[in-house]
């Protein structure tokens, strides 16, 4: 016997199917009728049964769908305004102009906010400005879609490599980048266009017709690392038209600078192209009083010498100043020129690109003291500082968590003078700060041993360090002096460094009895551990105790036996002592 056709199953479970998306309507009784012909009754009445024995699960099922609606509905976020819970859409999804290539795809994530609740899909289908970002990776096929559930919002546009990146790509991948781009630059799109992102390799489709054409409502324009190997010339950007423009960055791209007109500017970052001299450069910067982040990375000459008489540029809005790996010759005539009220960054490195320039910079250290009040802005916003001396180089860096807020890293230069500089210039209260936490290494071959004792009273600039590193065995005995030394003022009495916690001296010449010196004189044999304790007339204050000694190294370090890791470990009171081939002893 043939089984039933399914025709009034199919029918019957489309109804009882449809009836559980209905949030308004009651659950129905749903049965088959049983048709004429008898041979196949059997068969219907097992349906019935079954579709009978669904009809509780499925009634429960929309019981708990209405109770956690009724939840959702109570929960704050479910009680913002529309206006503000798209504002946070924007935020989160937003990425589009300082982030490389998406991942996952902006579609992809909107996708997922569409699908944690009805209401948040109702939002996002009924909000054109969330379609308004297209990717040249969204699929030629759902293109439309996107474009046409944008309504008349302004564009932003991301043409940009697949993840796996353009060194990767192939024939179909550059003939679907090249369908995208005539897809989304047709004069009916052109005058929505806010901003672009072109991250293509230049021989995909006209991309030098795109940059060199006119956006009436471009606001912000980014050429990434994919279009380095440009060969078609110097580019005349948007056709000249670009007072508009509010954020610029470029990366090896040669720019008609003479026609461009960046009146309007809040962000400026060049990478590897910039005016062919310093006086252009700085002409840029002074027709864009608006500035508010500058970002200068990899600019080589000219020397400062052929300046001659700078200008006063006056930044008031500027907040961030990055300067990486430019030559002296680009740094120094910016630096004497601008005029920034405060900074909340600044961050300036020199490596291979000072080389001849060096002196340049250490000379005009003595011209630079207008930065002093921005700088000090920089530091106050800090929790912890970091500084490192070695050779010829000198990194001094302040930091919040993992964002660095002020940075001088400098090699081939004269660390001394760097930080004397530093140490005069930009004098913040550290007492009135929020530093946590100072970490300083003094390592090898940075000038003669006089000099570098010279170094230390600097060091006091900065207040109470917690770790020291000592690389240095021309310097390791003095420091350790240095740190057992009583400071008195009138008739208080404390040690340098009194919150010290970690001391790290891994070099091969260290003498145990320096060490020894140093813990009976700074720590008392006993544990004080940071208190105060009067004596006649004087008040004393104890430092912390040190929480971690290591004086480990290679052969011929501290050789540390049982007896004395024990007396080290009673004069501290530190919780961890590394000794000669890294062996420990902890505390309890």
């Amino acid at each position: 016997m043939k089984g039933p056709s399914g025709h009034s199953v199919v029918e019957a479970t489309r109804t009882l199917l449809r009836s559980t998306h209905e949030e308004d309507m009651e659950f129905q009784e749903v049965t088959l009728t049983r048709p004429d012909v008898s041979p196949h009754w059997r068969f219907l009445d097992d349906a019935n049964h079954k579709l009978d024995s669904m009809v509780p699960t499925l009634k429960a099922i929309r019981r708990i769908i209405a109770a956690r609606r009724q939840r959702n509905n109570l929960l704050p976020i479910s009680r913002l305004p529309p206006e503000l819970l798209v504002n946070i859409f924007h935020v989160t999804l937003e990425t589009h102009l300082t982030c490389g290539i998406t991942k996952p795809p902006y579609l992809n994530r909107l996708k997922a906010l569409a699908s944690v609740s009805s209401t948040w899909l109702a939002l996002v289908r009924s909000t054109p400005s969330l379609w308004a970002v297209l990717e040249s990776s969204c699929s030629l096929s759902f293109l439309p879609i996107v474009i046409r559930n944008s309504k008349s919002s302004l564009l932003n546009i991301r043409l940009e490599w697949e993840a796996h990146g353009f060194q990767h790509r192939t024939n179909k991948d550059k003939e679907h980048h090249q369908k995208f781009l005539q897809a989304v630059f047709v004069p009916s799109l052109i005058e929505r266009w806010s901003s672009v992102y072109i991250d293509l390799p230049p021989d995909t489709g006209p991309i030098k017709q795109l940059i060199e054409s006119s956006f009436p409502n471009l606001r912000s324009v980014h050429f990434g690392q994919a279009l380095w190997g440009w060969k078609q010339g110097p580019v005349n950007l948007l056709g000249g038209d670009t007072g508009r423009l509010e954020e610029f960055r470029i990366k090896s791209i040669p720019v008609q600078w003479d026609n461009a007109k960046l009146t309007g500017l809040r962000l400026l970052d060049l990478k590897w192209e910039a005016p062919t001299s310093s006086a252009k450069l700085l002409s840029l910067l002074a027709a864009s009083p608006s500035l508010e982040s500058l970002k200068l990375t990899g600019l080589p000459g000219p020397f400062s010498s052929e300046q001659g008489n700078l200008e006063t540029i006056n930044l008031p809005r500027l907040r961030e100043l990055v300067l990486f790996e430019n030559a002296a010759g680009r740094v120094v005539p910016l630096l004497q020129s601008i005029r920034p009220l405060s900074l909340a960054k600044f961050r300036i490195t020199h490596d291979t690109y000072t080389r001849g320039y060096e002196d340049d910079f250490i000379s005009a250290l003595d011209t630079l003291g207008h930065l002093a009040p921005a700088l000090q802005s920089t530091l106050i916003l800090a929790t912890n500082l970091e500084l490192a001396v070695s050779g010829q180089s000198i990194k001094f860096i302040a930091h919040r968590e993992t964002e660095i807020y002020f940075e001088i890293n400098l090699t081939k230069t004269q660390p001394s003078k760097v930080f004397k500089w530093i140490s005069e210039v930009i004098t913040p209260d550290f007492e009135e700060s929020s530093i946590r936490s100072t970490k300083v290494a003094l390592n090898r071959e940075w000038g003669s041993p006089n000099n570098r004792m010279a170094f230390l009273p600097v060091m006091e600039w900065l207040g109470d360090i917690t770790e020291l590193t000592l690389n240095d065995p021309y310097v390791s005995t003095e420091v350790l002096k240095w740190l057992s030394e009583r400071v008195t003022t009138e008739n208080e009495v404390e040690w340098r460094c009194s919150r010290l916690e970690k001391l790290t001296i891994p070099c091969p010449l260290v003498r145990l009895t320096d060490v020894r010196n140093f813990a009976k004189s700074r720590y008392g044999g006993s544990n004080r551990n940071g208190s105060v304790i009067e004596e006649g007339d004087l008040t004393i204050h104890w430092p912390d105790n040190l929480q971690c000694l290591d004086i480990s190294g290679p052969s011929g370090g501290a050789d540390l036996d049982i007896d004395v890791e024990g007396e080290l470990y009673e004069l501290l009171g530190c919780y961890e002592i590394t000794g000669y081939n890294g062996r420990k002893r902890r505390g309890e």
